[in-house]
């Protein structure tokens, strides 16, 4: 058990938490921090202001879902930041949930705390205010006020039983592929709910109604009689065709973009990729609508450090004076994302790149979709398990640890390292994306291979699900440089 969740057990919860429908603020804090946090949570709550916090939640190990099902459905993340805080694995998790998923967050300092450089940048866009200052009980509630106010008219949600009742059966998220009826079942609610249908029929010869994201669009296609990916059994999703748009503005597409901070980057052009779909029995054609800049290589520690102030990587390697070089890793989906969005406001700040422009995740369609460059074989250079020597760090010659990036053959499009040395986690799965949903549980995607893989693990369509704050030695990330969704501009 974490020391910050006993200490101060004497203090009593001033109330409990709210539970309803109504907008609600999130607490996020240190157990030291008790006895101060209580005493503005009264102040707020006599204020009228629906406060949820962890009263009541039992530590453990893992992340509680009632945590982040908390955090997900607030009007606003209130996070009591002090040198405590920053020491709570549980704070920090809590930061980068909301920090993922767009959050709009107050920070209340209770004393001056240095906070790292990638943690500072993802709080920089946002208010905060410090308990020195006179008054700041109430100029905390009237920040509080005015931001819900703000939120909740930008964010307007109608609720009725019967939707409440019908989006929690609709939460799919990346176990999809291994759970084929309830994704059945989650399928069906979700035409019940968008399009008044009272069944959806999964014959491969017909169309589906699916509406188009923001990213890509997806619909039926029927399966071809002598696609060899059909015959046999498999949970995961296959691309079967990639066909890529001619060249649009072949001055752009023939240059690398080059950031001092995220390294150099390779323009892949719009285009589609079929994806046969295990549960449904058929295949989906889905259009990558636009181009984008991606990663040449996975983030290195150095780029990494350079701007979060620390290097969170596990290293074995004997070539440990070579970390400058070698692959980020040991870094969860959570601490990816928040390095993703403390990098897009260094960007911005140092005027490297756009404000309609952000760094990411790769969704899982765009990384596929660069990994195979235009082929459908087993791995972008063939469909021969011993020609992945010379394209990747994997079981067979990684000697059990990682290596400089960029050593091994590139795809044909210049991209390194994408079947071995560290699998890389990705943004959108499959699933988000044929389904043209966002809802996800806490399992996320990571693609590729890695130096502890066998080559039949490190082929273009090769896949893994892991918890959002799972950390592993074996496991990185790739960077995406691409304009924002029109609904963030």
């Amino acid at each position: 058990m974490n020391e910050d969740r006993v200490l101060g057990d004497n203090i009593i919860e001033p109330f409990e938490s709210y539970v309803g429908q109504d907008p609600y603020i999130f607490i996020s804090y240190a157990h030291r921090d008790k006895e101060v946090v209580y005493q503005c949570l009264n102040y707020l709550n006599n204020q009228n202001i629906n406060i949820w916090y962890d009263e009541g939640i039992p530590p453990s190990a893992e992340w509680v879902e009632e945590i982040a099902q908390a955090i997900k459905t607030s009007s606003l993340f209130v996070l009591f930041m002090s040198p405590n805080a920053l020491a709570s694995r549980y704070v920090i998790n809590e930061i980068n949930y909301a920090v993922s998923l767009n959050k709009n967050i107050l920070t209340i300092y209770l004393e001056d705390t240095m906070l790292s450089e990638g943690l500072s940048l993802c709080l920089q866009p946002f208010q905060s205010l410090e308990t020195s200052l006179q008054d700041w009980q109430f100029k905390a509630s009237e920040a509080i006020k005015s931001q819900i106010i703000q939120v909740n008219s930008d964010n307007l949600i109608e609720f009725d039983s019967d939707s409440s009742a019908l989006a929690s059966k609709v939460n799919l998220g990346d176990k999809l592929w291994e759970m084929w009826g309830r994704a059945i079942i989650s399928q069906n609610s979700r035409y019940v709910k968008n399009y008044g249908l009272t069944e959806v029929s999964f014959d491969s010869n017909k169309d589906k109604p699916y509406s188009h994201s923001d990213e890509s669009s997806a619909q039926g296609v029927k399966p071809g009689k002598n696609d060899r990916t059909f015959s046999g059994k498999t949970r995961h999703p296959w691309a079967i065709n990639v066909n890529v748009k001619e060249k649009e503005n072949p001055e752009l597409e023939a240059k690398s973009f080059e950031d001092e901070n995220a390294g150099s980057m390779i323009w892949i052009p719009p285009g589609e990729i079929s994806i046969w779909v295990p549960y449904a029995e058929e295949s989906r054609l889905v259009h990558v609508k636009n181009g984008f800049w991606l990663g040449k290589f996975p983030v290195t520690q150095h780029v990494y450090q350079s701007v979060m102030g620390l290097n969170p990587s596990f290293s074995d390697s004997p070539m440990a004076d070579s970390g400058k070089d070698l692959p980020v890793n040991n870094v969860s989906w959570l601490e990816a994302v928040s390095f993703c969005k403390a990098l897009t406001i260094l960007g911005r700040n140092t005027g490297n790149i756009a404000k309609n422009l952000e760094f990411r995740l790769p969704s899982e369609v765009e990384w596929e979709y660069a990994c195979r460059a235009g082929t459908t074989t087993t791995y972008y250079f063939g469909d021969d398990p011993n020609e992945l020597h010379y394209h990747a760090w994997y079981k067979v010659n990684s000697e059990k640890s990682i290596h400089p990036v960029g050593q091994k053959s590139p795809n044909p499009w210049g991209i390194y390292d994408l079947y071995g040395n560290v699998r890389e986690w990705v943004g959108k799965s499959f699933a988000n994306t044929l389904l043209n949903d966002n809802e996800q549980d806490e399992f996320r995607i990571s693609r590729g291979g890695g130096y502890m893989k066998a080559a039949s693990e490190c082929k273009s369509s090769s896949r893994s699900t892991n918890s959002l704050h799972h950390r592993y030695r074996n496991l990185g990330f790739r960077l995406v440089l691409a304009k924002l969704p029109k609904s963030v501009k």
